[in-house]
């Protein structure tokens, strides 16, 4: 009887462990199953098909071009930017590798060792928040736009991004970064070196998701409203699987950026206030079109190889 008592008090003890344990984990860990990842091995071209200098001019900025938003030639028709994605697995990540994914613009990056000398690197931004967000991380090749030969070294060395698996994370993301640039910024130290990180809203972010290229998981309509919604973005809009930026320049102007079903940005296009387009870019995709050809082929040779054999039966019949 004492055995089984004993035993009893023991699998109780082992339950609470287990029940204790889970209540602990939950918060931190966190994992959405209404979005998949829709992204293939293989390269997508964005090409410039528009642009229309002097209304850019007028319109969006003055002094600057499509080249200081995209990089390399985007301000000349016929550049194209190449993706080769070379792979895709699942991970979870905590908050520092997420705001260097999702945040961190060149300026920050260069700045950040400076940061972390002082006591506000990864270990200080995972202490303040626990959470590892559940992940697709891809990596890529990455070719700047040209109106040349793309040569066959990328742009840059081989890089990897990510598709956070809950875009409701998003919201906790951005306030836990907002609290991190505020205590950088608010470092006596740091003030005195004139360095300091930018604190960002919703529509901020949202617009250099965009301007970067990442991807979204599908179903994609899904995807950008929850992300959207997430941010609390007050100047953009899905429409289907298009996000639609409201902005404002020398005059108001909107930027729709429509998506895949892998999950890619496939037309980014400027259009003024009287919805005539300014910049447009349009994508392909090498492989599609690689297969697309072989299977015409296929087909022509099929039709010739079938009308042969109805040649040969109708020979066949004559002499009979």
């Amino acid at each position: 009887m004492k055995s089984n008592m004993k035993n009893k008090r023991l699998i109780l003890i082992i339950l609470l462990g287990v029940l204790l344990l889970n209540t602990h984990l939950m918060p931190f860990l966190k994992a959405n199953s209404n979005f998949t990842n829709g992204l293939e091995v293989g390269t997508q071209v964005w090409e410039v098909k528009h642009y229309d200098e002097m209304a850019w001019q007028n319109t969006v900025n003055s002094s600057l071009n499509p080249k200081h938003w995209l990089g390399g030639e985007a301000d000349k028709v016929g550049a194209k930017s190449k993706l080769t994605f070379e792979s895709i697995s699942n991970n979870d990540f905590m908050s520092s590798v997420i705001f260097k994914e999702f945040i961190y613009l060149n300026e920050t990056l260069s700045i950040f060792p400076i940061v972390k000398e002082n006591g506000y690197g990864e270990d200080f931004i995972n202490d303040l928040n626990h959470t590892y967000y559940f992940v697709w991380n891809y990596g890529f090749h990455d070719w700047v736009f040209t109106t040349g030969e793309f040569i066959y070294q990328s742009s840059f060395e081989a890089e990897f991004s990510i598709i956070l698996k809950d875009p409701h994370d998003f919201k906790q993301i951005l306030e836990h970064y907002n609290d991190y640039a505020s205590r950088v910024n608010n470092d006596t130290t740091l003030q005195s070196l004139n360095i300091s990180f930018p604190l960002l809203n919703g529509d901020e972010l949202l617009w250099q998701f965009a301007l970067r290229r990442f991807l979204v998981a599908i179903p994609t309509n899904n995807y950008l409203i929850t992300l959207k919604d997430a941010l609390n973005c007050t100047n953009a809009s899905v429409e289907g699987n298009t996000l639609i930026f409201q902005r404002e320049g020398e005059t108001n102007y909107s930027v729709e950026v429509t998506y895949n079903s892998q999950g890619l940005s496939e037309t980014f296009v400027v259009k003024n206030s009287e919805g005539s387009v300014i910049y447009k870019i349009t994508s392909f995709y090498p492989k599609t079109l690689f297969f697309l050809i072989l299977g015409i082929i296929g087909l022509c040779v099929l039709g010739i190889v079938i009308l042969v054999i109805v040649k040969k039966i109708k020979l066949k019949k004559q002499f009979k």
